[in-house]
C-alpha cells in the first residue's frame, strides 16, 4: 500500500513530472530569495540617498546633489544623473530623461519575475499531466493483472495524485511571491518617481555650469 510519505518516496513514485517540479521549485525559491534581496537593497538605496540629497540641496545647492549622485550606488542616482544631462533645458526635458532612466532601473528590479510567474502558472498543469499519466498506468496495470484487488488500484491512483499535489506545492508559493513582487515594484516605481520629481524643476532651471563641477 501507499503508506510511505517520505520526500524521496514521493519523488520516486511521482515519476519524471515530480522531478521536473522539484527542479522548478528550486528555481522558484532561488528567484524569490534573490529578488527579495534586490528589493530590499532598492528600498534602502532610496531611503538613504533621498534625505541626504534634500539636505545637500538646501545647504549647498543643486551642484552638491550632482556630486553626491555621481558617488552613490542608489537607484535614484542614475535617474537624477540622466536629468542633469538635460540641465538648463527646462523641467519637461529633465522629467522625460529621468522617466526613461527610471524605467531602466525598474526593469532591473523586475528581472526574473517573468520566470517566477511562468513557474506559478505552469506548475499545476505539469502536475496534472503527471497525474493523467499515472492514472493511465494504474488502469493499464489493473487490466494486465487478473484479479487485482481494489486496494492495488487505489494505491496506483494515490501515486498518480502525487504529481498534482507537487504541482500545487510549487505553484502556490511562486504565485504569491510573484504577486507580492509585482505590487512592490509598483510602489517602488511611485517612490522613485516621487523622489526624482523633487529635483526636476531645479535641475531644469540650471545651466551647464552644474555639470561642469
Amino acid at each position: 500500500m501507499f503508506q510511505d510519505l517520505s520526500f524521496l518516496t514521493l519523488l520516486q513514485k511521482g515519476g519524471i513530472t515530480v522531478v521536473v517540479l522539484a527542479l522548478l521549485s528550486v528555481i522558484s525559491i532561488a528567484i524569490t530569495l534573490e529578488r527579495a534581496w534586490a528589493f530590499k537593497r532598492f528600498g534602502q538605496g532610496l531611503g538613504e540617498l533621498f534625505p541626504a540629497l534634500k539636505r545637500a540641496a538646501k545647504e549647498s545647492g543643486i551642484s552638491a546633489v550632482y556630486q553626491m549622485c555621481r558617488a552613490s550606488a542608489s537607484p535614484l542616482a542614475p535617474v537624477l544623473l540622466s536629468g542633469f544631462e538635460k540641465a538648463g533645458k527646462g523641467k519637461v526635458e529633465v522629467e522625460a530623461a529621468m522617466e526613461l532612466a527610471g524605467r531602466r532601473e525598474l526593469s532591473r528590479l523586475e528581472r526574473y519575475l517573468g520566470a517566477l510567474g511562468s513557474i506559478g502558472s505552469t506548475a499545476p498543469f505539469i502536475g496534472l499531466f503527471g497525474t493523467v499519466l499515472g492514472i493511465i498506468r494504474a488502469f493499464r496495470d489493473l487490466a494486465i493483472a487478473d484479479g487485482a484487488s481494489p486496494a492495488a488500484v487505489a494505491d496506483g491512483i494515490a501515486e498518480a495524485l502525487v504529481a498534482t499535489a507537487a504541482g500545487l506545492f510549487v505553484a502556490i508559493p511562486a504565485v504569491i511571491a510573484y504577486n507580492f513582487f509585482v505590487r512592490s515594484a509598483s510602489w517602488k516605481a511611485l517612490e522613485l518617481e516621487s523622489c526624482a520629481s523633487e529635483f526636476a524643476a531645479e535641475i531644469g532651471s540650471h545651466g551647464l555650469e552644474t555639470k561642469k563641477q
